[in-house]
């Protein structure tokens, strides 16, 4: 059997998503409270953000307050996201694994996925060029 058969006769649905959760994280803590999460994409224009998303703790910091400052933050579902995302997919957490060290692994089904802007997506290239990280 070739590959495009077996991708035929294997259902694919739901779609699944694996996504690896720093420990100790508020991000960590909502997500097993609520079971639900928005992973955005964010275009370049919204590459500040990282400095106030990644590095600093959701335990020291209301980010939704900080971001609110200087950025249009919307609802969908009761789940923030920005506005200038260029999108968003809902996920539903259905198993959290410890893999030791120091993440744990979620797993999620793939629900609404919604288009806001079609400008040009944020990379790690991009922020590692205009120093947002190392």
């Amino acid at each position: 059997m070739n590959i495009a058969t077996y991708v035929q006769a294997v259902s694919l649905d739901p779609k699944l998503m694996m996504i690896a959760l720093y420990n100790g994280t508020k991000t960590l803590e909502n997500i097993t409270q609520t079971k639900r999460a928005l992973l955005q994409l964010l275009p370049e224009s919204l590459a500040p953000v990282v400095r106030v998303c990644g590095q600093n703790s959701g335990n020291d910091v209301v980010k939704i307050s900080r971001l609110q400052k200087r950025f249009t933050v919307e609802q969908y579902n009761e789940l923030y996201y920005l506005a200038a995302a260029a999108g968003f997919v809902e996920l539903t957490l259905t198993d959290l694994h410890d893999v030791g060290g120091d993440h744990m692994l979620g797993t999620f089904t793939v629900g609404k996925q919604k288009n806001l802007h079609d400008v040009p997506l944020l990379t790690t290239e991009y922020l590692r060029k205009h120093k947002y990280i190392r």
